[in-house]
């Protein structure tokens, strides 16, 4: 299929999904075998749980501090909402890590590939394979291309998407870094491009900065989407119409403790914007007098 899009230029989306759905099925097929090999290992099952450990402490910090930028408390006061953040962010972590892992695999293959060369003049054919493996060095050089296309078209797919919302600073500009990569070659070589060069440079560079504005776009909205969930989740499943604390008419509260309160006020104009405000606690229980 590879060899079909290169010398016919077949440039069909689900072409594409079905060729790396391909690969990436043969990637899984030969790794699962090893994680279950190591799973059903005691250091092994303590490795990857140890790994699991810092990837949920990750997603629940970014949910907890989604929940506090949204609310301007403590997401400790929300434990609901905070469970709700961590399910929306799931996505995002499920895709990034995939990533991760891919990543991680091309460099043991890299390193495989390596000792392999290095190994073979002595007579070392294979390295932790089963007896009868044929085209070890072939297979381990495909699995490594096709691991690299896998990652980068998963890349782009989470990026089209907005998974990687949550993992993109607000203060970095990656137009710019890309611009001065392509550009500074040029100007330190002092390359003379003919016509025909500078046309394929600039279709290029123009297919990258649409593709990056596009993913910086979709993260927006992804984010925005996230943002608006997880506040009509807050309003309608957390917070509370009646409480022992006064509050005017149509606004809903959550007590944060004895004595304050976070008042969510639904704007009028907008269903999916609301206003929070941290309120003293106005009740009778604490001697102050409420009147209806």
């Amino acid at each position: 299929m590879l060899l079909i899009q290169l010398f016919f230029g077949i440039g069909n989306g689900l072409f594409e999904a079905v060729m790396f759905g391909f690969a990436l099925t043969g990637i899984i097929s030969e790794v699962w075998p090893k994680f279950m090999a190591l799973w059903n290992s005691l250091p092994g099952k303590a490795i990857i749980l140890f790994i699991y450990a810092i990837i949920a402490n990750f997603a629940l910090a970014s949910a907890s501090g989604l929940v506090n930028s949204i609310t301007g408390v403590s997401a400790s006061a929300l434990p609901y909402s905070h469970n709700f953040a961590l399910i929306l962010m799931v996505p995002s972590w499920f895709f990034v890590t995939t990533l991760m892992a891919l990543v991680s695999g091309m460099l043991l293959i890299f390193v495989y590939l390596f000792f392999l060369l290095l190994l073979k003049p002595f007579g070392v054919q294979r390295l932790w394979h089963q007896t009868g493996y044929r085209f070890v060095l072939s297979t381990a050089i495909a699995r490594f291309v096709w691991t690299l296309g896998v990652a980068l078209q998963l890349g782009v797919l989470a990026g089209q998407v907005g998974l990687l919302s949550e993992f993109s600073g607000n203060s970095a500009n990656p137009l710019i870094t890309i611009e001065e990569a392509m550009e500074s070659p040029l100007n330190n070589e002092g390359a003379q491009l003919t016509d025909e060069q500078t046309e394929d440079i600039s279709a290029l560079e123009k297919d990258l900065t649409a593709l990056l504005e596009n993913a910086k776009q979709k993260s927006i909205d992804y984010k925005k989407t996230q943002r608006q969930a997880l506040a009509s989740f807050i309003y309608e499943f957390e917070a509370d119409t009646r409480s022992r604390c006064a509050h005017p008419e149509g606004t809903r509260v959550i007590e944060l403790n004895d004595y304050e309160i976070l008042q969510i006020t639904q704007s009028v104009e907008n269903e999916g914007d609301y206003e929070y405000l941290v309120l003293p606690c106005r009740s009778a229980a604490i001697g102050v007098s409420v009147i209806p």
